[in-house]
C-alpha cells in the first residue's frame, strides 16, 4: 500500500484495538460506574483529535485533558462529550473554558473565586470538580475545612459541583496497599463531611488507572484511565490484571543502504566500529522524533522476527541498523520500531528500563512529524501530513 509522498515512517493506530481495550476495561465496572477516557498529551502521543472521536463514538462518559488548549482542540474538531480539565488552569482563561462548557478543576479559594466571578459576570453555567489532596502532593485541598470553604466560595446559581476526586500516588504498588488506602480513607472522610452538611455531589472520583484494575470497591461514581485505552498498563507488574492490546505501531523503512568494510566507524563519536563486511541501513528516525538516545548500540528496529540492531549514536534525524543477516533486506522492506510484543516486537516496558525511562514517556514523546495512519474496520484513514497517491 502507498500511504503517500510526505515520508514512509508511520504510526498506525488501530482503532479496533482501541475498541478492544475499552470493552476489556468496561467489564470491570459494575453498571452504575461511569467510565472516563483521560487523553492528555495529544492521546499518549496517539492523536487525541482522532482518538476523542473514537472514543465519543463508543460512548465512554467523559473526556479529560490536560490543559486548557487540549480541551479546546477537542471542542474545534467537533468533539461534544463532557471534557474535564485536569491540570491547573490560568484564572484568565476561565471564560473560555465557560463558554466551550469545559468541566474545570477547582484546586485552591483563588481558583474558586476566580470561577465564581466569570460565571456571575457570564451569567453563563459552569461545572466544576473539587480536587482533594489526599496524599499525592501536588494540587487540592487537604482537609474538610478548606473543602467546605471552596464549596462555600462556589455558591452561585451558575454553578454546579458536579464530581469531587482526588488522585493515587501508588496505587500500582500492589505488594503494599497501605498508602492507597490511607488515601481513600482520607478522601472518602471528606466527602462524607461535606454530605453531612448537605453537599453531595453526582460524581465521586479517585481511581486512575491502576486503581481501578486493583481496587474495583474503589471505582465509586467513575474511574480514569489513560494509558490503558492504548494496550499498557500503569506497570508492568500488572500485566495479569486485564489484557490489553497495543494500538500503535511504529514503522518504516530504509531511506539508503551501504555496505561497508570490516574496521569502519558508525555515527558522531565513532562508538560503533564494525568487526566485519556489514550492511548499514539509515534509517529516518531520530531523537527528535522521541528515539531515545540512550538506545544508541541498544536497540534494534525488527522485521518481522529478524532483528536490526541500532549501531552508533542515534542522530537527530537519522539513525543507523545493522541489517546484514537480514537476508534480501532492501528499501522496500519494512522495520518496526514499536508493536505489540504479542506479534513479535519488543517491549517498550523494556526499552524504557534500557533508556532510564518510562513507558509512559515513550508514548508521549513520539513526535508529531511522525504521521499518525488511522485502521478501523481494516480500512486506512491516512490523517496527519500524508497525501494520498
Amino acid at each position: 500500500m502507498n500511504y503517500g509522498s510526505y515520508r514512509y515512517t508511520r504510526a498506525e493506530i488501530d482503532l479496533n484495538k482501541l475498541s478492544y481495550n475499552v470493552n476489556k476495561l468496561k467489564e470491570k465496572l459494575s453498571s452504575h460506574t461511569k467510565f472516563m477516557a483521560v487523553i492528555k498529551a495529544d492521546a499518549y502521543g496517539h492523536g487525541a483529535v482522532e482518538i476523542g472521536k473514537h472514543l465519543e463514538q463508543l460512548n465512554v462518559d467523559y473526556l479529560a485533558v490536560a490543559v486548557l488548549d487540549e480541551a479546546m482542540e477537542l471542542r474545534e474538531a467537533g468533539i461534544t462529550s463532557p471534557i474535564l480539565l485536569l491540570s491547573p488552569i490560568e484564572p484568565d482563561t476561565i471564560p473560555v473554558a465557560i463558554e466551550h462548557d469545559i468541566a474545570v478543576t477547582v484546586y485552591s479559594k483563588d481558583i474558586a473565586s476566580a470561577v465564581y466571578h466569570h460565571a456571575e459576570r457570564m451569567q453563563k453555567n459552569v461545572i466544576v470538580h473539587l480536587k482533594i489532596d489526599s496524599g499525592m502532593g501536588r494540587i487540592g485541598v487537604r482537609n474538610k475545612e478548606d473543602a467546605l470553604m471552596l464549596c462555600q466560595t462556589l455558591k452561585s446559581d451558575f454553578i454546579h459541583i458536579e464530581g469531587i476526586y482526588t488522585h493515587f500516588a501508588e496505587a500500582e504498588n500492589l505488594e503494599d496497599p497501605t498508602y492507597t488506602k490511607k488515601q481513600y480513607e482520607r478522601f472518602i472522610a471528606i466527602v462524607e463531611d461535606l454530605k453531612h452538611r448537605g453537599l453531595d455531589f453526582d460524581i465521586t472520583h479517585c481511581c486512575n488507572t491502576a486503581a481501578a484494575l486493583a481496587y474495583p470497591e474503589y471505582h465509586l461514581d467513575m474511574i480514569r484511565t489513560g494509558i490503558s485505552l492504548f494496550g499498557y498498563h500503569p506497570d508492568e507488574t500488572m500485566t495479569k490484571t486485564i489484557d490489553l492490546k497495543p494500538i500503535m505501531t511504529i514503522v518504516t523503512h530504509a531511506a539508503f543502504i551501504k555496505d561497508v568494510e570490516a574496521g569502519e566507524s558508525i555515527g558522531y563519536g565513532r562508538s560503533f566500529i564494525t568487526s566485519k563486511p556489514s550492511k548499514i541501513a539509515t534509517i529516518l528516525l531520530g531523537y527528535a522524533d522521541g528515539i531515545p538516545r540512550e538506545l544508541s548500540n541498544r536497540w534494534y528496529l525488527n522485521r518481522k522476527n529478524e532483528k536490526a540492531p541500532i549501531i552508533g549514536r542515534i542522530c537527530m534525524d537519522q539513525l543507523m541498523v545493522d541489517v546484514t543477516d537480514i537476508e534480501g533486506f532492501s528499501k522496500d522492506n519494512e522495520l518496526v520500531y514499536i508493536g505489540d510484543p504479542a506479534e513479535g516486537y519488543p517491549s517498550i516496558y523494556t526499552m524504557a528500563d534500557m533508556s532510564d525511562s518510562f513507558h509512559y514517556e515513550i508514548l508521549c514523546g513520539i513526535g508529531k512529524r511522525i504521521p499518525r495512519v488511522y485502521i478501523k474496520n481494516d480500512t486506512v484513514e491516512v490523517k496527519q501530513n500524508y497525501l494520498l497517491d
